[in-house]
């Protein structure tokens, strides 16, 4: 007995504590799951919303609402094209939007 505190009771704090931080890493797997599948609903149904014919303001006022997602713009000869993903999906997730030089949207991909 050390400090007052038996063996048998030293071995119980050891085993509870093991037991809280697996209980926390678990916790946050099922945490991060579940944001990363919110993420990967957000993109998915954004992306439906750009078919043809949509025009370049209306697909960044949608994209200004995102919570759990990013977006990048990027500029070429034939038009711009934008990028929607998120980093809770690792970017694996994205919706490629592309215009044309009159910003109206030529196609939307989700991959």
């Amino acid at each position: 007995m050390v400090f007052g505190v038996s063996e048998n009771m030293r071995s119980n704090i050891a085993l509870s504590s093991k037991f809280i931080a697996a209980l926390v890493g678990i916790l946050g797997f099922l945490v991060f799951g579940f944001l990363s599948n919110e993420a990967r609903k957000e993109v998915y149904y954004l992306c439906g919303n750009f078919s043809q014919g949509v025009a370049y303001s209306s697909v960044i006022r949608q994209l200004d609402t995102i919570r759990l997602s990013e977006y990048s713009i990027e500029e070429s000869p034939s038009g711009k094209r934008v990028v929607h993903s998120s980093w809770l999906n690792f970017h694996l997730v994205h919706c490629d939007i592309q215009f044309n030089n009159d910003g109206v949207v030529t196609s939307a991909l989700y991959d």
